[in-house]
C-alpha cells in the first residue's frame, strides 16, 4: 500500500470516528420530547393488595389434593435462619397446631420447621422433587409448602 492511501485512509477513519461521537453528543443532549405531562401525570397506579406484593417472602401451605390452601408470611428480624412468621388463620384448618406457628427456621441441612413461640417444631418441610416443600414432621400430617400459586390464590 502506498503511503498516500494509507494517510488518506487515516484521515477517512478519523473523520468516521468523530462524526459518530458528534452524532452521540446530540443524540444524548437534552430536547424536545413530545410528552404531554398533563396526561402522564394523571395516570394513576394500581395499589398493589397486600397478598400481591413480592417483596415480602409468602408460601402457600397446601393439603392433600390441594384444595385447601393458606399463606404464610416470614419476615426476616435479624437472626440468620430464624424468621418471625405471620399465618392466616385458615392454616389451621390444614393443621390445628399451625394456628400457634411463630417462627420459620431455615435449616443447615435445607428443610424448613414452622415453630411455636418456644421453639418447639409444629411441622417441618423438607424439599420435594419439584418446586415444594413436603411436610416430614409429624408423619402423620400431609402437607406441601410452595411459591407457587402465590398470586392466584
Amino acid at each position: 500500500m502506498k503511503p498516500a492511501n494509507t494517510v488518506l485512509l487515516a484521515l477517512v477513519s478519523a473523520v468516521a470516528v468523530i462524526a459518530m461521537f458528534l452524532d452521540f453528543a446530540t443524540y444524548t443532549s437534552g430536547g424536545e420530547t413530545n410528552v404531554d405531562t398533563a396526561t402522564t401525570a394523571s395516570i394513576t397506579s394500581e395499589e398493589p393488595r397486600q397478598n400481591d406484593i413480592l417483596d415480602v417472602p409468602t408460601f402457600v401451605i397446601s393439603g392433600p389434593g390441594g384444595s385447601a390452601k393458606c399463606k404464610a408470611f416470614p419476615a426476616e428480624n435479624g437472626l440468620p435462619g430464624h424468621n418471625a412468621l405471620t399465618i392466616e388463620q385458615g392454616c389451621a384448618g390444614l393443621y390445628p397446631p399451625l394456628a400457634q406457628a411463630r417462627t420459620w427456621h431455615n435449616n443447615e441441612d435445607g428443610t424448613i420447621d414452622l415453630a411455636d413461640d418456644t421453639g418447639r417444631t409444629i411441622v417441618a418441610f423438607s424439599p420435594g422433587d419439584g418446586l415444594a416443600y413436603i411436610s416430614i414432621e409429624p408423619r402423620s400430617v400431609v402437607l406441601s409448602m410452595s411459591t407457587e400459586g402465590v398470586l392466584t390464590y
